[in-house]
């Protein structure tokens, strides 16, 4: 008998909203309630790509914007093979930031429209549930080491936040809102509630593709 497959659960956000904080907390909740969960984040800067990205998020190399979006894109499709694989043997996996930072990201830099954000990213798998960790911009910036890549300014973070607002309108994708301004365990507490509900109806349904119906 096949093994039910796990979910994909995406946590997005502004920069500084504690998305890694909370991955990290639900992973380790799944596992300490014996469900097989683990963690990756985008983007991968392990990879040979993600290597690019790194040098170039670090503002130790520049690379043209146009260029830039498509590498984030790659270094997500390289790594779908294995999020593939590990859903289909049960795994949860845990996303730190997915395609709809992507979008966000270029599409509120100066020349850039949201639907040539979103293309190289129609396919992906579908996550099953994305959590976006709501924090005021201005509270992001007062938070411990902000300011020191390249997108962490509060006017570049504010135009971020609206580009999300407008993906959180895609009815194909199941958004669920977590007010970051909280405590961390009572965000973690309202993380963990949707996931569980995710995981059990992941089970029983096939996994999507992102964006295909605005392909």
């Amino acid at each position: 008998m096949a093994s039910k497959r796990g979910a994909l659960i995406v946590l997005e956000g502004v920069d500084r909203a504690g998305k890694t904080t909370q991955c990290k907390k639900l992973v380790e909740a799944l596992q300490q309630s014996g469900r097989p969960a683990e963690m990756m984040r985008f983007p991968d800067r392990t990879t040979t790509i993600g290597q690019l990205i790194s040098s170039y998020l670090e503002k130790k190399s520049d690379l043209e914007d146009h260029t830039v979006h498509l590498l984030f894109s790659a270094n997500r499709w390289e790594l779908v093979p294995l999020m593939k694989k590990k859903l289909e043997q049960g795994i949860t996996l845990v996303v730190d930031r997915y395609a709809f930072s992507g979008a966000a990201f270029t599409s509120a830099k100066p020349g850039f429209c949201l639907d040539w954000c979103m293309k190289p990213d129609v396919g992906l798998p579908k996550p099953d549930l994305v959590m976006f960790l709501q924090l005021n911009p201005a509270e992001a910036a007062l938070r411990g080491q902000f300011g020191i890549e390249r997108y962490e300014t509060s006017a570049f973070q504010k135009l971020v936040q609206q580009k999300f607002q407008l993906l959180m309108k895609d009815p194909s994708v199941n958004w669920k809102v977590i007010d970051a301004s909280q405590n961390i365990e009572d965000v973690h507490d309202n993380i963990k509630s949707h996931s569980l509900k995710a995981i059990n109806t992941a089970e029983r349904t096939p996994l999507g593709e992102l964006w295909k119906s605005v392909s």
